[in-house]
């Protein structure tokens, strides 16, 4: 599943082939994604000019001169690719939605397993009541700060690695780099969440963590592990420096540890740490 950095690039390539350009047409080819495609889909946004797109955790936002909101979630292999003329489209399997742009460039919605959505919000405030309590503040914004994460964590009494898959806590962070970003901290992935929120250095620690290695992602493109491209076809390349994720069995990488990368099944996703390195 993209984390936020492939979110990230995905909303920077929305915004140099969107932002202020208008959808000159808009095929459906498969309405039947995680939500269904409404009827009115094509009439909503045909001819309306994108006049914002941001991103929060892993959704991306895209607003319409009409005020209109586009809620994208890209699920498990969602994915968007553009063309630069209609000519030189190709046929491509799972491709649902097809957008030609005032600019003549073509953005096509791909999705093999089909559990991402796009929908309609029609006003920013529809998007702000369907969002509360069910997302926390972004992972890399300044809202996500010292003081909010000991207010989340206090009372949680589940493992930190699980707290951090929360979306409702932190938003955007994965399982991939919710494992390196705890072993940058040096904190185990089975620590209590409330054992945590009392240490304001491993709580400080944990932040800077999470934020440095999400920035750093992005940096290089993310991570592609499986289906993952950006919407010009090119591969991330943070994958080559994960020091746990997928590296079962391996050396660890500080210089200063002979122990080797362990993996373990945690409410059933994999966590890859280091016991010498993340001890409880």
């Amino acid at each position: 599943m993209p984390e936020l950095p492939e979110v990230e690039i995905i909303k920077r390539n929305l915004t140099e082939s969107l932002l202020n350009k208008t959808f000159l047409s808009v095929e459906v080819y498969c309405d039947k994604l995680r939500y269904k495609i409404p009827q009115n889909f094509i009439e909503t946004i045909k001819n309306k000019k994108v006049v914002n797109i941001e991103r929060i955790a892993k959704y991306i936002f895209v607003t319409l001169d009409n005020n209109n909101i586009l809620v994208i979630h890209l699920g498990m292999t969602g994915n968007f690719l553009v063309n630069h003329t209609d000519d030189e489209i190709i046929p491509i399997k799972h491709t649902h939605i097809k957008f030609l742009m005032s600019n003549f460039r073509v953005i096509r919605y791909i999705d093999i397993r089909r559990f991402g959505f796009i929908i309609i919000f029609e006003s920013g405030k529809d998007v702000a009541s369907f969002f509360d309590k069910r997302l926390g503040v972004d992972a890399i914004s300044s809202k996500f700060n010292s003081e909010y994460l000991i207010n989340k964590l206090k009372n949680k009494k589940i493992d930190i690695k699980n707290a951090l898959l929360d979306q409702k806590i932190v938003g955007g962070v994965g399982n991939i780099y919710a494992s390196e970003a705890l072993y940058r901290a040096g904190i185990s992935p089975f620590e209590r969440s409330e054992d945590i929120a009392k240490s304001n250095k491993k709580v400080d620690n944990l932040i800077s963590s999470i934020k440095f290695i999400l920035k750093d992602a992005i940096k290089v493109g993310g991570s592609t592990i499986s289906d993952y491209k950006n919407m010009d076809g090119e591969s991330g390349y943070f994958q080559y420096k994960f020091n746990v994720y997928n590296r079962e069995n391996l050396e660890c990488n500080n210089k200063n540890c002979s122990s080797h990368i362990k993996k373990i099944r945690q409410s059933g996703r994999s966590t890859f740490y280091c016991d010498s390195c993340q001890k409880e």
